[in-house]
């Protein structure tokens, strides 16, 4: 777009973050001055975008124009409230909904015990038509939670909302994906099939760096016969509590929110619905094969969306896993701080005039974040009893409490309706003494204000010729009155661009703003002060503002708005199942998308948990020590204290390939030594010799084992220890 002529190249854009007040006061003085002509009264143009510089701004918005062209794409076609992309937070939480009934149904059809896990899910494929449907929607409704929420997330990211007041949204935002992930991580561990057994695998590498088990937890998986049913009874409880962190995050989620759409209208539930049991019924959920300790998968089909750590818990240690996900947890969390190029705000929190509140309430309703609140006044007499508050902490200086107040009692700091006003009076004298007519423009920051250029001394743009335009946070800061008062002032027509009907920036500041121009929402633009047609409001994204500079010189020429064309209802209908189809169509493709899994090179386990010989006698109690005791605790001996370290010497093909020494744990160091290795070996046949010392003579070998066994690609064979003798698996 044409940024303006040759003498406005210079002037510092009015939407720019770097723009002074102060100087742009002072280059206005010496222009008036030079001209003899007073200096306007009011504020300078202040900053449309309320919130700090980002880093990477340019690049975010080129990524939020993407979303803004699908949007005005699909708005020809569609209403707003059936956009999915305008609705992402929403069509989530509607999904996750729906898998959490579907989950509580299956319960009737599923046993969550390791050994009937598996067999009660397959019987459902051709015993049950309900349960199979039940157990296909608990799926696809649990991968497109987790698309639509990622998509909200990116939404969030681009648009910058995640600064300030926002950052506490943020967060929670990522602690809200971080829990999805986890229940459909265990979700997967209860079907007990070959994805079930890499998603064991892999926990059990992250929790055998903690020290929570006495005994590795992978140790519980190397055989099928070691599986605990109560380790496994516990992934199911943590799997059904766990959407309760969910509630109690996206309650933190919202809580400087008013009137969030929590869930999708009737109409786009319906269709979030039924294209997930079309989907249900055209490609029914399954389980990979059984799982099977002894053999690594060689390949499987995986749901991404929840599976996808397996890439890396397959080829890394449980150290680098942990330190993988710090680092990431870190930096999502750091967002906020880390994009941001200063801390502090261009505009400032909204601040209210006591003197002049009516306590009218209005500006606390119509606040989107929830940061206005109703108080009581301190003094005594016939006024008002309360009066607004604004916290400071949850103010994200959008403005639309100032376009909800009739008395002027609160206000932006360098953006005052009272200043404004006089503003507008003086600007509209000074045009018409000059025999000439001057349109007044407010253009919403986020709908144009970084490719709109204004000069901020003539507030003319050469985009929008014969307007004053004033670049304000959101539509939603114009207010019915302000409006009155600019065309009983004078003002032939007043023109207000507004964002987009998306996920707006500021969420409702557009939608309030129209409602009071169509007399539905107050404080209304009255129509004995001033009539509607002489105000023309769009709305748009930075992409269209030559359809906006087209529309405001029709607006002049005409004084009329346009009307908008009416939807096809059978082209809205068809774009609707177009969409339906591809959002389930991404659902199911990384649903099911091929994984080759881990490589399939043989390996060979050998593990104990064995008591090494006590180092010394055991101590006899005395009487007296036996009586302070309880009663389940009074054995005859005590503590002997620590006990010989236990080796393992393995020997293959008559090389020694591992000979190691493992310490008693515990204090004391009189608990078991537990020893968990593993080698890969090639395919072939090998001769395999184990032997352990558990006493303090380093060259007795008491326990010893040897046989020899082939190695096929894939095979997990196990040599155990028990104390007593050994047994391979």
């Amino acid at each position: 777009m044409n940024r303006g002529s040759t003498d406005l190249e210079d002037a510092p854009s009015a939407c720019g973050p770097r723009f002074a007040r102060e100087e742009a006061r002072a280059e206005s003085d010496n222009a008036m001055s030079e001209t003899s002509k007073p200096p306007v009264p009011g504020p300078a143009p202040a900053s449309a975008h309320a919130g700090p510089a980002v880093r990477g701004e340019s690049v975010l918005r080129r990524m939020e124009s993407g979303f803004a062209r699908f949007d005005r794409a699909l708005d020809r076609f569609i209403p707003d409230h059936m956009n999915p992309l305008a609705r992402t937070g929403a069509i989530a939480n509607t999904c996750f909904l729906i898998a959490a009934a579907t989950g509580v149904v299956l319960l009737f059809w599923y046993s969550p015990s390791v050994y009937k896990a598996y067999d009660s899910l397959e019987a459902l494929r051709e015993g049950s038509f309900l349960g199979q449907l039940m157990r296909s929607l608990h799926r696809y409704s649990s991968d497109a939670c987790m698309l639509f929420i990622l998509l909200h997330v990116v939404r969030v990211f681009v648009a910058r909302k995640f600064t300030g007041a926002r950052s506490l949204a943020w967060i929670t935002g990522i602690f809200i994906v971080g829990i999805l992930w986890v229940i459909g991580w265990t979700g997967y561990w209860l079907v007990w099939d070959e994805r079930a057994q890499q998603v064991a695998l892999g926990s059990a590498k992250l929790f055998d760096v903690l020290p929570i088990f006495g005994d590795p937890l992978s140790r519980s998986f190397l055989t099928n016969e070691l599986v605990p049913s109560l380790f496994f009874f516990l992934v199911f409880f943590v799997h059904m509590l766990l959407p309760l962190g969910i509630v109690v995050m996206l309650w933190l989620h919202l809580s400087r929110i008013s009137r969030p759409k929590l869930f999708t209208g009737h109409w786009l539930t319906g269709w979030i619905l039924v294209s997930l049991v079309v989907l249900s019924l055209v490609v029914p959920a399954e389980s990979a094969g059984r799982a099977d300790l002894a053999v690594k998968p060689d390949g499987f089909g995986m749901d991404w969306w929840y599976l996808w750590p397996l890439v890396l818990t397959d080829r890394f240690g449980g150290g680098a896993l942990w330190a993988l996900f710090f680092v990431g947890t870190i930096v999502l969390c750091a967002v906020p701080r880390m994009m941001v190029k200063r801390s502090e705000t261009i505009i400032g929190p909204a601040r209210v005039n006591s003197d002049t509140c009516q306590g009218c309430t209005l500006c606390s309703k119509d606040c989107p974040f929830d940061a206005i609140r109703m108080v009581s006044r301190d003094s005594e007499g016939k006024g008002p009893k309360l009066m607004a508050q604004v916290d400071p902490n949850r103010c994200v200086s959008c403005g639309i409490c100032t376009g909800a107040c009739d008395s002027d009692a609160i206000a932006l700091p360098g953006l005052a309706v009272a200043e404004e006003k006089a503003s507008i009076d003086h600007w509209i004298r000074r045009r018409q003494a000059n025999g000439e007519e001057v349109f007044l423009a407010y253009v919403c920051g986020q709908s144009g204000g970084d490719v709109l250029a204004v000069n901020p001394v003539t507030l003319e743009s050469p985009a929008l010729p014969g307007y004053r335009v004033m670049m304000v946070p959101c539509a939603g800061w114009v207010s019915a009155a302000l409006i009155e008062h600019a065309i009983q002032a004078g003002a032939p027509g007043v023109l207000i661009v507004g964002c987009c009907s998306g996920e707006a920036v500021y969420r409702e500041g557009a939608d309030w703003l129209e409602q009071r121009l169509d007399g539905k929402r107050k404080p209304i633009l009255r129509p004995g002060k001033a009539d509607r047609n002489r105000v023309l409001f769009l709305r748009t994204d930075r992409m269209r503002m030559d359809e906006v500079s087209r529309a405001a010189a029709a607006f002049k020429e005409n004084m009329a708005k346009t009307v908008p064309s009416k939807r096809n209802r059978l082209v809205a209908i068809g774009v609707g199942v177009l969409l339906a189809g591809l959002s389930a169509f991404v659902t199911w493709a990384a649903s099911d998308a091929p994984y080759r899994g881990p490589s399939q090179t043989p390996e060979l386990y050998v593990s104990f948990s064995h008591l090494g010989e006590p180092l010394e006698e055991a101590r006899r109690l005395t009487d007296e020590e036996l009586e302070r005791l309880p009663v389940h605790m009074r054995a005859e001996t005590g503590s002997g204290g620590s006990r010989a370290p236990v080796r393992l010497r393995l020997s293959i093909d008559g090389d020694v390939l591992l000979e190691r020494e493992y310490r008693p744990r515990g204090l004391r160091r009189d608990g078991p030594s537990t020893a968990l290795e593993n080698l890969e070996l090639p395919e072939g046949t090998y001769r395999v010799h184990v032997r352990i010392n558990d006493t303090a003579d380093p060259d007795a070998w008491p326990f010893e084992w040897e046989e020899t066994f082939e190695l096929s690609p894939g095979d997990r064979r196990v040599v155990l220890f028990d104390g007593e003798g050994f047994q391979l698996h």
